[in-house]
């Protein structure tokens, strides 16, 4: 959750286009509208747990006591996106 599927999909790739062995390849990361973690969210340290048991991380976060909308059907209900993607 939280980005660490595109990350593992897509970093391979994105090390390829860095290196300019791959010039034509584009990377379209998408985020449902109800937890805009990456779009929305600040770029701050922040607990990476509701219960702000973990250590703070520096990522894009919609803040650890975020909750989505009932309707919220885009998985898990992460408010953070992972700290690489957030770091790219």
């Amino acid at each position: 959750g939280g980005g660490s599927n595109f990350a593992g999909i897509a970093f391979p790739f994105i090390g390829q286009k860095m290196r300019g062995e791959a010039t034509k390849t584009r990377f379209v990361a998408v985020e449902p509208t109800a937890c805009p973690s990456l779009t929305k969210g600040a770029y701050a340290y922040d607990f990476g747990d509701t219960a702000q048991l973990t250590p703070l991380i520096k990522s894009h976060t919609l803040g650890a006591s975020f909750i989505p909308p009932k309707m919220h059907s885009g998985g898990l209900r992460y408010h953070a996106m992972a700290p690489l993607i957030s770091h790219l």
